[in-house]
């Protein structure tokens, strides 16, 4: 039977280890664990032996980039940091929460963090990379020394306990030194990761000519042969402006310059000297025309379909013309987390519309200057969860909203002009209980719906809708319904006519929705940044030198100023946040746990019991 137990040598009671919860999620999504106690007489037993300690953890959210990140592989990583983990231990996924598929982008590996280790599943379905493994057939695996659970940190309010801000900063570093320490491993990287598609895309190739050949002989079509998404699709879609020169003709580069790459630090590589900002204007004088190339790296993440920035060009365009480089990337036809990794390593200023995006951040610079995220919302929606996760990093986290609705001037409005989107409404229209074009006599109240059953509920909606199809005025009334629901106003009109049903098609309409950005205020602000750049490097030198500074602090010194000041987050609730994940002593992710002294977070404990997966 496949499982977990610890061995005891029979002698005396021993209790069971206590269940203990594998996630660092929220409540619902909690898997407690608790391997078995075998007692066994024998003094010898054939097993194989791993001098190692096993980090037993659950899989929480694994097709979502960023659930998978700060609730899974990050706790983990930091677990294995706080409990002596090294790169030849093993992990073991005890539980997976039950409502996730398996699925996992095969990208999303973990080899960067293990050299001999593995991670060991139960069964053939969680194969999903080339690092789990099944369990040996022939005898029992025995470890040294077990580690269960996660501890139960995260950056989110439902876990009990933060990461260390120095964690993430870590776990940047580990990437970056594996796969990028230098430029030969990168290209090596990169050569065998397209050998890997290469391979995956022969035998598709394969697998498709088979269907073609039998699908001839029945005399149908086969579908043409289509490029599939892979880990380096971001990499050759990525645009870059302003990296080579600034000025009318900056042109836009179709690569990333030969010079920057695989470099870990690639502002080391592009000397300043020499550099003149043509945008700036000449009257003033030499002077004032030299700058830095080292200009603020702004990265914009884009959306092709759902939430995507409708006015992106612009953007790009404002942010060159005031002489910032910029970094244009879609993840949509694949990105790997090495690729991830490796697109953030520069960007100082991450803006994008889209929440699992905004959680590559993780992979941004820490400091010099201190990393922001504008994220650009609905002016209904807002993408709170990733404030949690950028005020225990150390980023400052910005909302910008521009319309449909709510114009703070005519400026504004100008800017962020309604846009009537009826193909994202009747995509969503389609999957919710929702049916327009009803008379007010047909329609049920919140009440009387709530009493029906699930069946009567789906032959009520049968109903309508077969009404609708075949009355031209309940088409023509669906079809202005339409418009006032997805129009730049609430609407309130809809809201008391059919009830709840309009909030379950308006909560996701209103997050998937495009939306434009405000060019002009958004530069503005970038350009208030560059200036915030210029102050922390005045104070750096002083505060390097401190002697009553310990390092965690030094590294955080200019974060924690802006919290003071109000200035490292922009969104209602943010106080709240920042109170547990940087304020409070006993919550705060900066300076209580440090990995310099791990007396400070948690001390391993000596010896421990034999775990053996069967």
């Amino acid at each position: 039977m496949l499982g977990a137990f610890i061995i005891s040598n029979g002698l005396g009671a021993r209790e069971n280890v206590p269940k203990v919860n594998l996630m660092s999620s929220d409540e619902d999504s909690d898997v407690f664990w608790q391997p078995r106690l075998r007692r066994s007489w024998r003094k010898v037993i054939r097993a194989h032996f791993v001098n190692e300690t096993v980090f037993v953890h659950g899989l929480y959210s694994p097709s979502h980039f960023s659930h998978w990140l700060y609730n899974g592989m990050i706790p983990l990583y930091s677990t294995m940091r706080r409990f002596g983990g090294t790169k030849d231990s093993w992990t073991f996924r005890g539980a997976r929460y039950h409502h996730d598929s398996i699925d996992r982008q095969g990208t999303w590996e973990m080899e960067h963090f293990f050299q001999t280790g593995k991670e060991l599943v139960l069964s053939q379905a969680e194969m999903s990379t080339p690092f789990q493994t099944l369990p040996p057939s022939d005898a029992p695996i025995c470890f040294q020394r077990a580690v269960i659970g996660l501890g139960s940190q995260c950056a989110l309010v439902y876990c009990e306990n933060n990461i260390p801000a120095e964690i993430y900063k870590a776990f940047r570093e580990a990437i970056a030194d594996y796969y990028w320490s230098s430029t030969q491993t990168w290209s090596r990287h990169l050569k065998n990761a397209q050998e890997a598609i290469n391979s995956k895309w022969r035998h598709q190739e394969q697998e498709r000519k088979s269907r073609q050949d039998k699908e001839a002989n029945s005399r149908q079509e086969a579908p043409e042969s289509k490029a599939p998404n892979s880990q380096l699709k971001c990499l050759e879609s990525a645009r870059y402006y302003n990296f080579e020169a600034a000025g009318p003709n900056h042109g836009l580069e179709r690569g990333e310059a030969q010079n920057r790459v695989g470099q870990m630090n690639p502002d080391s590589v592009d000397s300043p000297e020499g550099y003149q900002n043509l945008f700036v204007d000449s009257s003033a004088g030499s002077d004032a025309s030299r700058g830095s190339k080292r200009q603020l790296v702004v990265g914009i993440i884009q959306r092709e379909k759902s939430r995507r920035l409708l006015n992106d060009e612009d953007l790009i365009q404002g942010l060159v013309q005031a002489g910032f480089r910029v970094k244009w990337m879609s993840f949509d036809h694949g990105c790997g987390l090495a690729e991830t990794a490796y697109l953030l390593r520069d960007v100082n200023v991450l803006i994008s519309p889209h929440g699992n995006a905004i959680g590559t951040s993780v992979f941004m610079p820490s400091h010099d200057p201190v990393s922001t995220i504008i994220s650009v919302d609905h002016s209904r929606h807002k993408e709170a969860w990733f404030m949690f996760t950028a005020t225990a990093i150390g980023q400052r986290f910005i909302q910008t909203v521009c319309g449909p609705g709510n114009h703070v001037d005519d400026l504004a409005r100008k800017q962020c002009p309604y846009f009537k989107d009826l193909k994202t409404g009747y995509d969503i229209l389609n999957n919710v209980g929702l049916v327009l074009g009803l008379p007010d006599s047909m329609v049920k109240t919140d009440e009387e719906k709530s009493s029906m059953s699930s069946s009567a509920r789906d032959r009520m909606r049968k109903r309508y809708w077969n009404y609708v199809n075949n009355n031209l005025a309940a088409q023509q009334l669906a079809k202005e319904e339409m418009d006032a629901l997805i129009g730049p106003e609430q609407p309130n009109a809809l809201i008391r006519k059919y009830g709840e049903d309009v909030w379950t098609f308006l909560m996701p309409f209103w997050k998937e929705a495009p939306r434009y950005v405000d060019v002009v205020r958004v530069v503005k602000f970038v350009l208030s940044l560059q200036q915030d750049l210029e102050r922390e490097k005045m104070v750096e030198a002083d505060v390097q030198q401190s002697q009553s500074m310990g390092d965690a602090q030094k590294s955080y010194w200019a974060y924690v100023e802006y919290v003071r000041k109000g200035q490292a987050c922009g969104l209602e609730g943010c106080s709240d946040i920042l109170q547990r994940n940087v304020a409070n002593k006993t919550t705060s992710a900066f300076g209580k746990h440090s990995i310099d002294d791990i007396s400070k977070w948690g001390q391993s404990t000596n010896g421990g019991q034999i775990i053996i997966i069967l």
